[in-house]
């Protein structure tokens, strides 16, 4: 038993130091790095359970508990390092996604889920979108056709279309992975309409993310632009560079928000490092917040450990960009 429950606590646990090549896998890399405090207890009693067994594998399974314990402390030990840095409270007392009333004028905050533009729906990110309204914000989820039976401009002038139709007020657009890059794409096209951009996780360049796809590649990378354009960088060029935030970005832009994720394995730190510099070279407002152990879609873990430090940050800025407007 002492063995096979180390053995059950280190299959959950050595994901979070070691990505899942595919999807299946790299759910238990979100979940595990997110909810590490759950894993660590599971760890702990199993290296208790080992340490007073007298069978006769008790060494191998010490060692095996021991060191599963030792990877679900990385992410606290990686943030303790590096950053960055929140209230205690933030990080012990989860914000709460009760439903409260919000007024009817009050600003909006407009939620683009992400999916790789081929999958998601706007009840997407549910949990994350109901403590926004916690906050006294009009939380709206928009919608976009999906690759490939929807080649790209579909989805940025389906999100067009919807803020254009919005009345008159105070609104931030808040993106999730290709919902980010629609995100900052469309506070490029509307700078006078969006008052601030959230992104989570944005792609920056379409072509870089063809032509160089990750390792492990977990969704497919190459796939996934050539359903959104139609085609290669070589065969729809127009596609690649307005699909890009890079190339759509200029001065005058609304203030961003950029939440990335130290350890993005579908959207390499230095893409959101490329986007960060052309934002502020441009004179935009950008509050970069780098969370060091985090993966990819990590805020998908409502309330998980990067998701509260994210939060602190994001109703911090919600406040700050929109508060003097909601008097």
């Amino acid at each position: 038993m002492a063995l096979a429950l180390a053995l059950f606590a280190a299959f959950l646990s050595i994901w979070i130091v070691i990505p899942g090549p595919f999807a299946a896998l790299f759910i238990l890399t979100v979940a595990g790095t997110e909810l590490w405090p759950v894993l660590t207890v599971l760890d702990a009693v199993a290296l208790v359970i080992a340490l007073r067994s007298r069978y006769r594998m008790r060494p191998a399974a010490i060692v095996i508990a021991l060191g599963a314990l030792l990877c679900t402390l990385v992410p606290l030990l990686s943030y303790a390092m590096f950053g960055p840095r929140v209230p205690l409270a933030a990080l012990l007392f989860p914000e709460s996604h009760n439903a409260t009333a919000v007024r009817r004028d009050a600003p909006a905050v407009l939620v683009i889920y992400g999916g790789a533009w081929e999958h998601g729906s706007p009840r997407s990110n549910a949990q994350l979108n109901a403590i926004i309204a916690s906050w006294g914000y009009r939380v709206i989820a928009l919608d976009y056709p999906h690759a490939p039976s929807s080649h790209w401009p579909a989805q940025r002038d389906a999100i067009l279309a919807q803020i254009d139709a919005l009345p008159a007020g105070p609104i931030a657009v808040l993106g999730h992975s290709s919902g980010a890059q629609l995100a900052i794409i469309a506070a490029a096209l509307r700078p006078r309409r969006i008052s601030a951009v959230i992104t989570y996780e944005s792609p920056v360049d379409l072509r870089l993310g063809y032509e160089y796809p990750p390792k492990p590649d977990i969704i497919g990378q190459r796939q996934v632009m050539h359903d959104l354009c139609g085609g290669t960088p070589e065969q729809q060029p127009a596609c690649y560079r307005s699909g890009s935030p890079r190339y759509v970005v200029h001065a005058g832009m609304p203030p961003v928000l950029m939440i990335a994720a130290g350890r993005d394995h579908i959207i390499p730190l230095a893409i959101e490092h490329l986007l960060r510099d052309e934002l502020r070279g441009y004179g935009v407002s950008v509050d970069y917040v780098e969370l060091p152990w985090a993966d990819h879609a990590f805020e998908d873990v409502a309330t998980g450990f990067h998701d509260r430090i994210a939060l602190w940050y994001l109703h911090r800025f919600l406040d700050l960009r929109l508060s003097r407007r909601r008097l």
